[in-house]
Parts: structure tokens; sequence; C-alpha cells
């Protein structure tokens, strides 16, 4: 085999686990936001709850 064939073939061996990774990255965050809500819905929350004050 050529140098130019190992380097390919190491290559596509390299891209199947991260293109793995990275779908199990994106199945995760889209879990997180179903439960937890965007960005702009946590800094919502968190400034809602500054400003009522510490629970009474």
């Amino acid at each position: 085999m050529s140098s130019a064939c190992l380097a390919a073939n190491a290559g596509l061996s390299l891209l199947n686990p991260a293109t793995y990774l990275l779908d199990r990255q994106v199945e995760r965050l889209a879990k997180n936001f179903e439960t937890e809500g965007g960005f702009t819905e946590r800094l919502y929350k968190i400034r809602r709850a500054k400003r009522n004050g510490p629970p009474k």
C-alpha cells in the first residue's frame, strides 16, 4: 500500500469515532435543552431569583 492510501485509511479510522462522539454530544445537548431550557431561559431564572431575594 502507498503512504497516501495508509494516510487516507488512518483519517477514515479517526473520523468514525469522532462522528460517533459528536452524535452523542448533540443528542445529550438536545435532552438537556428539553429538560433545562436554553441559555436565555436559565439566565432569566437566575435573574428572577436574585431579584426576588432569598426564599422566606
